[in-house]
């Protein structure tokens, strides 16, 4: 036995990770006692405003600390009022809260505290760089297209820097190219132009379609493609050539109920022209029903609805 590596048995690992949580429990207690100990208005303990980065750093979602920070952060601001070197001043520790929530972004790209942190900063920043945050931006969302947070932040400072439209449709026609799979990019598309004209919802019907008969699984487009059939600017031709193209997609995934969900859409917007889509959307959603049976209630309640028209 001499010489052999001991392993842990299954019950020594939990105990020992029951032991570790514990002891980051504990320090977690006693830094947060520390600094509500030393919180309030008129100034702030420099120990426990660099406690709270620390902790931060380990859990970036506590809200209760960034709370704290915006707090100390409007008070280096309003000491640092006056004169140039003082604004140097303000300058650094506005940059100094920015550094830390990149670190705490690396720890959780998602975390809707470093998010709304950074963006408060840039608003109270003596000198925000915009450009500089909205090209950093642009390269985060190249390596994941698909954080959410990222794509509302670059909303947010579409409305600093100016950007135009076009660039920004651009921009999202490029991620949405490089992966249909994205329902941030097809979501903030939605959100940056309004198809006031038939020509410019047939090129989003182009694109839409080009992507749900790439992959039918994928519910991303399909909910995008819900958004443009409901635009007023839609074309009854555009409608009948779009279910036309649904039934060839049907005839190769026969299986894919959202192909007959937007059958139901389609049809449901052409059933006011023509009583003969009426009994075509009775038949889809009782095709629902087979291929869904999990929602088999709503297509019933959608069923009922549809039969009141006939």
């Amino acid at each position: 036995m001499h010489g052999r590596i001991k392993v842990r048995t299954s019950e020594e690992q939990r105990l020992q990770k029951e032991k570790e949580q514990q002891k980051k429990l504990a320090a977690y207690r006693m830094g947060m006692k520390q600094i509500l100990s030393t919180r309030n208005k008129e100034n702030y303990d420099p120990a426990s405003l660099h406690l709270s980065g620390q902790l931060l750093s380990v859990n970036p979602d506590i809200y209760t600390l960034w709370n704290y920070r915006k707090e100390v952060t409007l008070m280096e601001l309003k000491e640092n009022e006056a004169g140039a070197e003082s604004e140097e001043k303000s300058i650094e520790f506005c940059e100094n809260e920015l550094r830390l929530t990149e670190q705490c972004l690396l720890s959780n790209p998602k975390s809707y505290g470093s998010w709304h942190h950074r963006y408060w900063i840039l608003n109270h920043h003596p000198k925000p760089n915009w450009q500089r945050e909205f090209d950093l931006c642009t390269k985060y969302l190249t390596m994941d297209d698909r954080n959410f947070h990222c794509w509302d932040f670059r909303r947010l400072l579409v409305n600093k820097i100016g950007i135009t439209l076009t660039d920004e449709i651009a921009f999202s026609t490029e991620r949405i190219n490089v992966n249909f799979s994205n329902y941030s990019s097809w979501h903030y598309r939605s959100t940056l132009q309004f198809l006031t004209d038939s020509e410019s919802v047939a090129k989003e019907l182009t694109l839409v379609q080009n992507a749900v008969f790439t992959d039918p699984i994928d519910t991303s487009a399909w909910f995008y493609l819900r958004w443009v059939l409901s635009n007023p600017n839609l074309k009854k031709t555009q409608k009948d050539e779009l279910l036309g193209a649904l039934e060839q997609l049907q005839e190769l995934e026969p299986d894919c109920k959202w192909i007959v969900m937007a059958k139901c859409w389609l049809s449901g917007n052409i059933a006011v022209l023509d009583k003969e889509h009426v009994e075509n959307n009775v038949h889809y959603y009782k095709e629902l029903i087979k291929l869904d049976p999990l929602r088999r209630g709503h297509y019933e309640d959608c069923l009922k609805s549809v039969e009141k028209l006939d």
